[in-house]
């Protein structure tokens, strides 16, 4: 059976969704947790024993509205693990940003996008869906 997640977000954290079936992931609103190993440990081990499958795309939509450091290190772990794993496979990482959002944002995402080599790496501005 595939495997599925939904967290809802709260203040300090994103919402998180996980749809095996679709290959598709998505983390949305805020992180600024305090222990954010810790709640993206599950996510992480399922990403590690997703990407040793025989899929053959997956998007990730991101649309973080603010994150703290620990958080950025997290995510550009994610996407270095998606990047120098993707053996093959078609991976498409959406760096979502609403218009209203800061220019750091965007930035971050420029900054990911210039790290990966192998992943498609879009940045879309001005779109939250």
């Amino acid at each position: 059976m595939p495997f599925k997640m939904e967290r809802e977000k709260t203040k300090t954290s994103p919402y998180v969704l996980i749809d095996e079936e679709k290959n598709y992931m998505r983390f949305e609103g805020e992180c600024y947790l305090e222990e954010t190993v810790a709640f993206f440990k599950d996510i992480n081990d399922w990403l590690e024993k997703y990407f040793m499958t025989d899929f053959n795309k997956f998007t990730f939509d991101c649309a973080m509205e603010y994150f703290n450091s620990s958080t950025t290190k997290l995510l550009y772990n994610i996407f270095r693990f998606m990047d120098t794993n993707i053996a093959g496979k078609k991976v498409t990482v959406n760096w979502i940003v609403a218009d209203e959002d800061d220019d750091m944002l965007i930035e971050c995402g420029e900054d990911f996008q210039d790290e990966m080599e192998n992943l498609e790496f879009n940045i879309l501005v001005g779109n939250n869906n």
